[in-house]
Order: C-alpha cells, then structure tokens, then sequence
C-alpha cells in the first residue's frame, strides 16, 4: 500500500503538516502545538501517515487559531 500524498508532493505525515504549519501559522501557532501532541502520542512519530483528506486536515488546522 503506498502512502498518500499531499498537493506539495510530501508524504501525508504528521511532520509533513507540521513543517507546513510552521511555515504559514509560525512556530508557537496553537496548530503547530496540536500536531506536536499528535506526534508525542504516536508510535512512529513524525512519520505516522495522517488519512483523513488534505483539505478537512487543513480546515482543523486553520480552526484551531
């Protein structure tokens, strides 16, 4: 099974949002925050695929600012 892909070509990963978060909302964004949570919580990290559409995760990203 391949990974997913968002439109900028990167794996769907959590560390793929959270570099694409930090460059748009900044570093100490509630967004970047959350996604770091995510990424302590996940058994792979960074590298844990995220399934749910690019456009719903970018719309709960944009919602917690």
């Amino acid at each position: 099974m391949t990974m997913r892909k968002l439109s900028t070509g990167d794996d769907s990963t959590l560390g793929s949002y959270k570099k694409l978060t930090t460059i748009v909302l900044g570093e100490e964004s509630a967004a970047v925050k959350y996604l770091d949570n995510k990424i302590a919580q996940s058994p792979k990290g960074e590298n844990e695929e995220v399934l749910a559409d690019e456009s719903q995760m970018l719309l709960m990203l944009f919602s917690l600012e």
